[in-house]
């Protein structure tokens, strides 16, 4: 597999999945232009946490509200909101659900809760908000916008063919719907499932456009990642000039999309000057290793293997800083460092480290990311010591194991090649 499909596509999609994937409907960035923290934590919940569905409403309380209490609340959380008031809306939303649960406005308000949070720039407390929705409000969806309903049931099953297609179902028949936002993203979260990069950014594109009140920010960056997904040549250097002037709290995503498009064309000098640059202007960021990373691929991608090397073997004896752990840990990135040595060393030719780094590999992320390519890369070493026999062992599992992998045809050209090696030195 190519270098930068490896340590690119994989990654930005990563990258895309934090900047959008806790944004859900609207809001959701807020979290991060606060706090100069990307939201790693959030977006791995709404990512990765199980889907389930309930219609039974939480225990109302020992002494229940009155009906015009309850209204008026609701009537000022609505009015709140329109007003964008979002955190005095939220808790005048969680006080109508908390006080009246199971009652005519707990569904929509627990709906609006989690908007509210989201536009509050609390987004732990918004997919907590989400999931009491799903829990104990399962009907009212289904009610509102059918096709979601049946979206998520089939995504509690983990039936995520028939998921997709029925959000797909649903964006079609309610094109308006308020609910268009949240099927967008869910299909990008079966996308980024499938390991589909560049689906993933489309869709969580096509969610940045389809939300009513839309935030400018997010309308410029949905745009620029549209262009950047359909292989605009001039997409980076609009993301460089975006790192210079565009909306403040997404220089440093732009910085490093100018970088990564730069890389994907090929411009090894240029990227390497736009590393440098995100590395000074954000010393202490969510990207420290990244921008190492970066630079260790370049090496290997144009012939320098022993500068990637040293690059790699460095980061792997140095201990993550504290501020970016749950960055590292998201993206895989301790996972990228024995791979990266044992490629170096297969390219190298020192075939003995690289078949002891690629073992390392295995044994030590079993399930990384990263672990079909690592025993492709195993057994390359293999046939580089002239273990033939073990190369065509390795790939003849990989084939078997993993009939859909998505490199089976290089893989089994591969196998046909070593074996024909085999049959000839008989």
């Amino acid at each position: 597999m190519a270098v930068d499909a490896l340590s690119g596509g994989r990654r930005i999609f990563r990258l895309l999945a934090i900047a959008a994937g806790v944004v859900l409907v609207a809001g959701g960035l807020l979290l991060w232009r606060l706090s100069r923290r990307l939201p790693v934590d959030e977006a791995r919940r709404f990512l990765t946490a199980p889907v389930e569905l309930g219609e039974t409403p939480p225990a109302a309380p020992a002494v229940p509200a009155k009906p015009a209490d309850v209204q008026q609340r609701l009537a000022s959380a609505e009015q709140e909101f329109h007003e964008a008031r979002y955190p005095e809306a939220a808790e005048d939303f969680e006080w109508v659900v908390a006080h009246d649960p199971a009652g005519p406005a707990a569904a929509p308000a627990q709906w609006n809760l989690t908007r509210s949070r989201l536009r509050s720039g609390q987004a732990e407390a918004a997919l907590t908000a989400l999931d009491g929705l799903l829990r104990h409000y399962a009907g009212y969806l289904r009610e509102q916008a059918p096709a979601l309903g049946e979206g998520l049931e089939a995504m509690s099953r983990n039936d995520l063919h028939a998921a997709q297609a029925d959000f797909e179902r649903m964006i079609r028949e309610q094109p308006d719907s308020e609910f268009v936002p949240l099927s967008h993203a869910l299909i990008a979260r079966i996308h980024w499932t499938h390991g589909e990069a560049m689906e993933t950014v489309r869709s969580f594109v096509r969610m940045f456009q389809s939300v009513h009140d839309a935030v400018p920010a997010y309308a410029r960056l949905g745009h620029e990642l549209d262009r950047y997904a359909k292989g605009d040549p001039n997409v980076a250097e609009t993301f460089s000039q975006m790192a210079e002037t565009g909306d403040e709290g997404f220089r440093d995503i732009y910085q490093y999309l100018a970088a990564r498009s730069l890389l994907e064309q090929d411009q090894f000098d240029a990227t390497r000057g736009a590393l440098e640059k995100l590395r000074k202007r954000y010393p202490d960021g969510d990207f420290t290793d990244i921008v190492d990373l970066e630079h260790a691929w370049n090496f290997l991608r144009h012939g320098q293997p022993a500068e990637a090397l040293a690059i790699f073997q460095r980061l792997e004896q140095t201990p993550t800083p504290k501020q970016a752990t749950a960055f590292d840990e998201f993206f895989d990135l301790r996972d990228e460092l024995p791979m990266g040595i044992a490629r170096c060393q297969l390219a190298l030719g020192h075939y003995a480290d690289a078949v002891t780094a690629y073992e390392r590999a295995i044994r030590e992320h079993p399930r990384s990311i990263y672990t079909l390519d690592n025993r492709v890369g195993l057994a390359s070493a293999y046939e580089g010591l002239g273990q033939l026999d073990r190369a065509a062992a390795e790939l003849k599992g990989i084939l078997a194991e993993h009939p859909d992998a998505p490199k089976h045809e290089a893989i089994a050209q591969q196998l046909a090649r070593i074996e024909g090696r085999i049959a000839a030195a008989k």
